[in-house]
């Protein structure tokens, strides 16, 4: 079969569309971790390992493994990097621009291309196509290609690093915007052909290697609040 970034013949390896590394706050003692519905009728599954899919071949998901080995180090410590506090954002500088700006270009693109159920949704037309071009050569583009906003939610002001949502979509200012929720943190992409709004570019990933991490209560994110609030709903349900 051919792999789903470089098109080549090749034995696909079973590939992770969530980095292993962003599931290690969700399982328990037996290294398992418990898969929750918000509709009541919905059974919870229990997996032993992080969803995947034959979608890479052993060089490309190579390539994606130094990306995430990257980013499990800027995320989780390991990597000299300078964070410093602003009030209710994180600023980190001292990144490499190029190796992290492509972690989140290959979780946008995975989401886009994945056919596991639970992870589906991110339509992205054309620019899958870019992104895999994108990807395949590794051309991390500019601050303004693909920006994300990056922003930690937090519960009482502890980081909820076990809350994984799918992508879903938003429109602003005739970008479509997919946003989705892996380790706590909440990834918004803007994919569009045209700059992002002005307001928003200090957020974004910078070539400088800075990049401002929002930090939010998750009853301040009302989307993301009723969620959960239908998610307790749903199990307080089926206990009932």
């Amino acid at each position: 079969m051919a792999c789903a970034l470089c098109h080549k013949n090749r034995t696909l390896r079973r590939s992770h569309i969530v980095p292993e590394f962003m599931y290690q706050a969700m399982y328990d003692p037996k290294h398992r971790f418990q898969g929750l519905s918000s509709v009541p009728s919905a059974r919870a599954r229990l997996y032993q390992k992080g969803l995947r899919q034959e979608l890479l071949c052993e060089q490309c998901e190579q390539q994606f493994g130094r990306y995430e080995s990257y980013a499990t180090q800027v995320f989780y410590g390991g990597v000299s990097v300078v964070g410093q506090r602003r009030g209710n954002k994180l600023l980190l500088s001292s990144l490499d621009y190029k190796r992290l700006k492509l972690f989140f270009l290959s979780l946008l693109w995975r989401f886009g291309v994945t056919s596991i159920d639970v992870f589906r949704g991110a339509d992205l037309g054309p620019h899958s196509e870019k992104l895999r071009k994108m990807l395949l050569v590794e051309d991390p583009g500019d601050c303004f290609a693909y920006p994300c906003l990056v922003t930690a939610v937090t519960w009482q002001r502890k980081h909820i690093g076990d809350l994984i949502a799918p992508p879903c979509l938003a429109k602003m200012e005739g970008h479509r915007i997919w946003w989705f929720i892996i380790a706590g943190f909440v990834f918004t992409f803007f994919v569009s052909s045209h700059l992002p709004p002005v307001p928003l570019l200090p957020g974004f990933l910078q070539k400088d290697g800075s990049l401002l991490i929002a930090i939010r209560e998750i009853t301040e994110i009302d989307f993301l609040y009723r969620f959960a609030c239908e998610l307790r709903d749903a199990q307080k349900t089926k206990k009932g």
